[in-house]
């Protein structure tokens, strides 16, 4: 990421939507148009408080599509909702492993959190624990 989410500091001011590149991963997914045609501006008003994000406000990376929130549609919101890429990485990191998050073969000496559980499918309370961590 550009910048680095690591900035050598144990400040975490520069973190969420003060981050270029989280701020679009947070976004509320009804102004995601509105960061993809002018970033920068979008990206000082949520920072500033100009765009409110409330908990009904879904962030745009539980969206498929690339860019985020691509495939967003407002009559059919639920199509494309919790199959976005960066959830499915969260969710493989926490339940099969940090080195399966990208898709890579698991490289554990121990037992994942999957087999742990005798998780054998995704349940809602799988991908809404994913959604908050």
């Amino acid at each position: 990421l550009s910048p680095p989410v690591n900035n050598g500091t144990s400040s975490r001011s520069h973190l969420g939507v003060n981050h270029p590149v989280l701020a679009s991963f947070l976004c509320p997914i009804t102004a995601i148009k509105d960061y993809h045609q002018d970033p920068a501006e979008t990206w000082k008003k949520l920072a500033n408080g100009q765009i409110l994000m409330s908990a009904a406000d879904f962030p745009a990376y539980l969206w498929e599509g690339t860019p985020l929130g691509e495939s967003y549609d407002d009559d059919s919101m639920t199509d494309g909702l919790f199959k976005g890429y960066f959830l499915v990485c969260i969710m493989r990191h926490i339940f099969t492993g940090p080195s399966t998050a990208l898709g890579e073969d698991s490289r554990a000496t121990r037992s994942c959190n999957a087999s742990l559980h005798d998780m054998t499918t995704v349940q809602p309370e799988h991908i809404a624990y994913a959604c908050v961590q």
